[in-house]
């Protein structure tokens, strides 16, 4: 039988509808993190509010059921290199500077 290695795993640091998306703030902890300095590696995936899609009235388009992995497919992951290039990858996807540092303010020092 093979040991299983820990290598690290993601644990989610924050969850939380800003500007009407749903938000997933993750870090990668490692054992190695002891060792290391700098900046938390992190991943964030934005998603359409789940509600919100499900509602005709409000999108004005005409009903359609949203399956579990249809609304995966509408979700963004952001994997930036570093926590600076979270703040420019989020603006990107239409964030605002308000809600930028907002999210950013979540990751853990």
């Amino acid at each position: 039988m093979i040991e299983e290695e820990r290598m690290g795993e993601w644990k989610t640091v924050y969850e939380d509808e800003v500007e009407e998306r749903w938000v997933t703030l993750k870090v990668y902890e490692s054992e190695d993190d002891e060792d290391e300095e700098g900046s938390p590696v992190v991943r964030v995936t934005v998603a359409p509010i789940a509600d919100e899609a499900s509602e005709p009235e409000q999108t004005g388009n005409e009903p359609m059921p949203v399956s579990e992995a249809g609304a995966e497919d509408n979700s963004i992951t952001l994997d930036p290199d570093a926590v600076e290039d979270l703040e420019e990858e989020l603006i990107e996807i239409g964030f605002s500077p308000e809600a930028v540092r907002w999210i950013i303010s979540k990751v853990p020092k």
